[in-house]
């Protein structure tokens, strides 16, 4: 039995602009996607944990699954690929998610790359971390039909990274994050109608183009101050980051009530990924009180650490 983790993301800096060729600063965490592949005599996909919303209709013994179609999307595209790189194989595939879907913190992808690496494991190659990124590309593009190499690069080689999607190229930041947390928002929208209509805006106002350089300026002093470990600094620049991204519109209020709220007890925090909800990252003065005014809201949040390894066998 082959046995993978494929890491979450979370976008640190640099979302939105990154698609308009600026640079984004992403880390992997220590929650993702759990894969397991066990040859058999038949082609199986299992899956533990909500990936989908359920509605259950008692007199008609008749359930509904909401949001399945896109996430089995993802695990039909990347088996497809896999058996025209490694050729066809049976086995019995079980994923488990420790994020819920669609929060910003690319479990799409770590679904795609988890999937792949398991595949190759259980036909016996060993492929790296380049080859995985490019393969799990493929497999987000013919889901999505346009998507950024960010996020399966991100899972496929692992830590604090510096990323340019067009022309592609990613840069290993040396430095060290202490951990935080990610508080998880109701999200209005997918990821590629809000980049939709992020564009559509930026056509429209020639002006919001501003924000855009100024977004990518960010990034380049935020690289800056995590090498030089300024906790400071990089929450001064969360915020700052975050109210860029409002400007184009993708911060809803909840965001901004949410960050007041732990205002005292994080040194900052911002959206993760495309916004209108999702993952709220928060970096955190002090642990226990961040803690206690997320559970009082009510949230759903998780501590989280940064992990340096990208998809990798158990």
């Amino acid at each position: 039995m082959a046995k993978v983790f494929a890491p979450g993301v979370i976008k640190l800096f640099g979302e939105h602009a990154v698609v308009y060729g600026k640079p984004a600063i992403a880390v992997t965490i220590n929650r993702g996607v759990y894969v397991e592949c066990e040859r058999g005599d038949k082609l199986v996909v299992e899956t533990v944990g909500a990936s989908a919303s359920l509605r259950y209709f008692p007199e008609e013994r008749r359930i509904e699954a909401f949001g399945s179609e896109r996430f089995f999307s993802y695990v039909d595209a990347a088996l497809r690929v896999a058996e025209e790189r490694w050729g066809a194989l049976k086995a019995k595939f079980a994923i488990r998610s420790d994020l819920p879907p669609s929060i910003g913190a690319a479990t799409s992808a770590a679904v795609s790359v988890g999937v792949l690496k398991a595949y190759s494991r259980c036909v016996g190659v060993d492929v790296g971390g380049e080859e995985l990124a490019k393969l799990g590309h493929r497999v987000e593009l013919e889901v999505q039909g346009i998507a950024s190499p960010m996020d399966t690069a991100a899972v496929s080689l692992g830590g604090l990274l510096k990323i340019w999607a067009s022309p592609f190229r990613v840069e290993r930041i040396d430095a060290s994050l202490p951990p935080f947390y990610i508080a998880v928002l109701p999200r209005r929208g997918t990821t590629g109608e809000i980049v939709a209509e992020v564009k559509a805006l930026l056509g429209r106002r020639r002006s919001t183009a501003g924000v855009v350089e100024a977004i990518g300026s960010l990034v380049e002093e935020a690289h800056a101050c995590l090498v030089g470990g300024d906790l400071e600094c990089l929450g001064e620049l969360m915020y700052v980051n975050n109210w860029l991204l409002g400007a184009l519109g993708v911060v809803e209020g909840r965001v901004v009530s949410l960050l007041e709220m732990v205002r005292p007890f994080i040194y900052g925090g911002k959206i993760s990924g495309a916004g209108r909800g999702g993952a709220v990252v928060l970096l955190p003065r002090d642990e226990e009180l961040v803690e206690r005014v997320l559970a009082a809201l009510g949230h759903t949040y998780y501590k989280v650490s940064v992990t340096q390894s990208g998809v990798s066998a158990l």
